[in-house]
């Protein structure tokens, strides 16, 4: 488990990486009301792909991890272009009766949301087939894609609808790549009647999940534009894009191999064997989302300082710290804890806790923004983020209880315990030093938090390698 899961961490944090220089180029070249237009634009993007086709990338990614030898593809593009048949004049309805969207920014996030959503449906072919290689260069290859039309959009349009443009050429060209190189199978419909009613069945609901967790981070972008202007808004989108990265990176590489595999656990061996594997890779999402989130909220006064631009510096600042957790619970909920509902095949009930997190969220942002200004829309979110976690506890415990082992919080805890302790007063030391902070806070927490997984046996770190020297020994004494 853990050596595809680095796989996958590799697949997502190459794109990572490109998108930590994209942010400080594009926060350095847009203005706050660009980049405004970039982040919700993406957002409203994500939010149209969740509700549009969410739930086929969802139920493909259930049922093709139950049977990775099945096709569905030829099925699946039909299910694409009919939604996209029926997305088109909707789009092009709603757009000429608000008068005031740019018909260029219209069209740029009308590009990215197909071209996106083809993409994440290859993806999670792979992904569930357990292809792991193949996911991480098609993932790789798409950032550096993206990058370069992104960076080059920006610099000549100083837009955000170009950076927006940029990115959608980038899913679309990986898109095509995959359907040239498995262009074979679109004549090989294996599918029956009753797999395609319950791909259906399990499907639909999810559209009203893709609008409720899709709609969360849009409508706090949404709000913040409305009640506090477009500066605001790009602000807090810029510090909300960042810790949405850095938790999104960590949980779906772990959910990318831990999902398949306690699926065919279930149908293999039933629920206990589902939460074996489950059991296991909770502790490899935790060890690897703690760490990564205390290192951002110590970095938070650094990162501002060097990397972001300096009309966006103060609110990074300010804002990453409460942003970081609030991103790393939603991560958890969705990654994790939203995994029992897929097993179950319940995506009625991960609409529930969709539901419940929007509802928390629009509500406490209506009464906190107009008193508490962009602070207020991070508390609503945190707030959210905080009872859409409870909720999902709750419902999943009487019917299927996720692993949430003991001995591996406590394991976890204590690792990131002793890398706080020892990090967060160097960074403090370093204040008025931040490159020099960025440089040697990050390798002092990897060694700290290193050699304390290793000491506790974090997700078997120290028992894998030990098995791994011995194999490699006997290897050669053969």
């Amino acid at each position: 488990m853990a050596n595809h899961a680095l796989i996958y961490l590799l697949a997502f944090a190459m794109p990572g990486v490109f998108g930590f220089f994209a942010f400080s180029i594009y926060t350095r070249i847009l203005s706050p009301e660009e980049y405004a237009l970039y982040s919700v634009g993406t957002s409203v993007s994500f939010l149209i792909g969740n509700v549009a086709y969410g739930w086929i990338r969802f139920s493909v990614g259930r049922y093709q991890a139950e049977s990775p030898a099945a096709n569905f593809l030829p099925f699946l593009l039909v299910c694409y272009l009919a939604v996209t048949a029926l997305l088109i004049p909707v789009i092009g309805v709603s757009s000429s009766l608000i008068q005031s969207l740019p018909a260029v920014a219209v069209t740029a996030v009308s590009a990215l949301t197909m071209a996106q959503a083809l993409f994440d449906i290859s993806q999670e072919i792979r992904r569930a087939r357990g292809q792991s290689i193949a996911f991480a260069k098609a993932t790789i290859g798409r950032s550096l894609l993206s990058f370069t039309f992104a960076v080059a959009g920006a610099f000549y349009f100083f837009s955000g609808a170009g950076l927006v443009f940029g990115i959608a050429t980038g899913f679309a060209l990986m898109a095509m790549l995959f359907l040239f190189k498995n262009r074979t199978w679109l004549f090989r419909h294996t599918l029956g009647p009753k797999e395609v009613n319950r791909f259906l069945i399990y499907g639909v609901p999810l559209t009203l999940s893709g609008l409720a967790f899709a709609g969360n981070s849009t409508a706090a972008r949404t709000m913040v534009a409305t009640v506090l202007g477009a500066s605001d808004a790009g602000q807090f989108g810029a510090a909300l894009d960042v810790t949405t990265q850095l938790a999104g990176i960590i949980a779906a590489s772990v959910s990318a191999i831990v999902a398949p595999m306690a699926i065919r656990a279930c149908r293999d061996g039933g629920a206990a064997a589902a939460r074996e594997r489950l059991g296991d890779g909770v502790e490899l999402m935790l060890g690897a989302l703690a760490p990564a989130t205390a290192g951002l909220v110590i970095l938070a006064q650094s990162f501002g300082d060097i990397v972001v631009g300096p009309r966006f510096e103060q609110a990074a600042q300010t804002l990453i710290p409460l942003l970081a957790i609030s991103r790393a619970i939603d991560a958890f909920s969705q990654y994790y804890l939203h995994l029992g509902f897929q097993i179950l095949e319940r995506p009625s009930l991960q609409v529930v806790c969709g539901g419940v997190t929007l509802i928390v969220n629009v509500t406490l942002a209506y009464i906190l923004l107009p008193t508490h200004g962009v602070l207020g829309a991070v508390y609503s979110l945190l707030i959210g983020d905080l009872v859409g976690l409870a909720v999902s506890f709750l419902l999943l415990r009487t019917m299927f209880p996720m692993p949430l082992p003991v001995p591996a919080l406590i394991r976890v805890g204590l690792a990131t315990g002793l890398m706080i302790a020892i990090c967060a007063p160097l960074a403090h030391s370093l204040s008025d030093r931040p490159l020099l902070s960025l440089l040697i806070v990050p390798v002092v927490g990897i060694l700290v938090y290193g050699a304390g997984a290793y000491a506790l046996d974090i997700a078997k770190v120290r028992t894998q390698s030990i098995r791994f020297r011995l194999s490699a020994a006997k290897s050669q004494l053969l």
